[in-house]
């Protein structure tokens, strides 16, 4: 299934371009993480009607596989099959655009993104060394490379 390109309650974001909206090959997800990742952010937006949209990257390409150099890189050793999707942290000033610096995040907002996510069912919430998220050890991960943005997996089902 493919992740429509924006909605009122998020947009996407091409990590190779550096632009709004990601292109299509790059929002392919399976039935279940494309309805969660809709469910988890309207929910999110109803709850917080004055916060920015929430940015979401990569999720996999149409039929899996990874996004090596012929891609235009990240390499992203996971989101191959359909599961893993990057969810750009909220930004204090509203801006839609990945945070550049970990002083950008509204910390409050981030929390309860994750906190939505593995409530959602996260098999894995990956977070920036810097970010200070948390949640149960089992599932919300401290990961180098994530301070502008989180990785949500779900579990297969």
């Amino acid at each position: 299934m493919r992740l429509p390109a924006e909605a009122e309650e998020f947009f996407t974001w091409d990590p190779v371009l550096r632009r709004a909206p990601n292109r299509a090959w790059r929002r392919w997800g399976n039935d279940l993480l494309v309805r969660t990742l809709l469910r988890v952010l309207r929910e999110f937006a109803l709850a917080h009607p004055d916060a920015p949209r929430i940015g979401v990257g990569d999720l996999s390409r149409p039929r899996g596989g990874d996004f090596g150099p012929r891609y235009g890189l990240p390499g992203h050793a996971s989101h191959q099959n359909g599961l893993d999707a990057d969810l750009y942290y909220p930004r204090r000033d509203g801006l839609e655009r990945p945070p550049d610096d970990v002083g950008d995040i509204d910390d409050a907002l981030a929390q309860e993104l994750v906190d939505r996510l593995v409530a959602a069912g996260a098999s894995k919430v990956f977070v920036g060394p810097r970010t200070g998220l948390r949640g149960p050890r089992s599932v919300v991960q401290v990961l180098a490379h994530h301070d502008n943005h989180l990785h949500v997996r779900l579990p297969p089902r």
